[in-house]
């Protein structure tokens, strides 16, 4: 018997399984405002309107467009998410699951730079939460987060994640069982 799946089943399957994340991260955390969605027109329209800090990345300043557009290219089972407080984005992030779903990796996030917004300490949270939820949808066995920058180690660690320091194969990331 062949379970292999079409293109636009596998499409199709892992849509789903981003939209079904999009719905109960809000509800798990408790915060009727959050709402998550797709990184797609109206979150890189939203995500030009930040103010300018002059961040570079990897502490800031993405150029979120060409990103997501080069993840959906190139990595089929990839996440991404706009963290919004009703219709003010607060926060992007993008991610990919592993060729065999073993692991789902966090590899950009960025919370704007506008110090007033209403989920301001919390876009990393929320995108981990996010990202281990579709972790969870797939059976992941462990999280990852990229090359984590210097300043966010500490409160990466608070949510349960371990540094692993890098070698020429794989950088340095941070890590955290699933199962």
């Amino acid at each position: 018997m062949n379970n292999q799946l079409s293109y636009e089943e596998f499409q199709s399957k892992y849509t789903s399984l981003r939209n079904q994340v999009y719905k109960d991260v809000p509800l798990i955390l408790g915060m009727p405002a959050l709402r998550l969605s797709p990184i797609n027109t109206t979150a890189i329209r939203s995500y030009k309107t930040w103010p300018s800090s002059n961040r570079i990345p990897p502490a800031g300043g993405w150029d979120w467009g060409s990103w997501v557009g080069y993840f959906r290219s190139h990595h089929k089972k990839y996440f991404d998410v706009a963290i919004w407080n009703g219709d003010q984005l607060c926060g992007l992030a993008l991610g990919r699951l592993s060729k065999r779903n073993v692991k789902v990796r966090l590899d950009i996030i960025e919370g704007t730079p506008n110090k007033n917004h209403p989920l301001k300490g919390q876009i990393a949270y929320i995108g981990l939460t996010a990202m281990e939820a579709f972790g969870y949808a797939v059976g992941a066995e462990e999280s990852l987060i990229i090359d984590p920058v210097k300043g966010a180690i500490t409160a990466y660690s608070n949510y349960g994640y371990k540094l692993r320091t890098g070698n020429k194969r794989d950088g340095q990331h941070m890590f955290k069982s699933l199962i």
